[in-house]
């Protein structure tokens, strides 16, 4: 009988903390929004798009690449059950940079 109260109060708290989450990003500046969203700038770069320096953010992501032939594998061996804890996709570390003057974004 107590799981539904459970499964209310889990509810609940999602919601105070996405109203808290938002209330906190409405009372950044676009500065420090732009640098949670992209990460600090890097004045040494130069925008490949519009040629411009000190305008570029970056910051590091993980990206999905394919799949993985171990995790395949893995699946096969164990009836596709490692693949609910794994999934089949591996990721590599890339870093995002995205040009504060174009607006535009890449991945290198």
């Amino acid at each position: 009988m107590a799981f539904p109260y459970i499964l209310l109060l889990g509810l609940v708290i999602l919601i105070i903390l996405a109203i808290r989450q938002a209330i906190t990003r409405a009372n950044m500046s676009p500065a420090e929004r732009a640098e949670q969203d992209f990460g600090p700038l890097n004045r040494k770069l130069i925008c490949p798009h519009c040629q411009t320096t000190a305008q570029v953010r970056t910051k590091p992501i993980q990206q999905k690449k394919g799949v993985s032939g171990g995790k395949a594998t893995a699946a096969l061996l164990t009836g596709g059950i490692s693949m609910l804890a794994t999934g089949l996709s591996r990721t590599e570390a890339h870093t995002q940079a995205h040009c504060m003057n174009c607006e535009s974004t890449w991945v290198f």
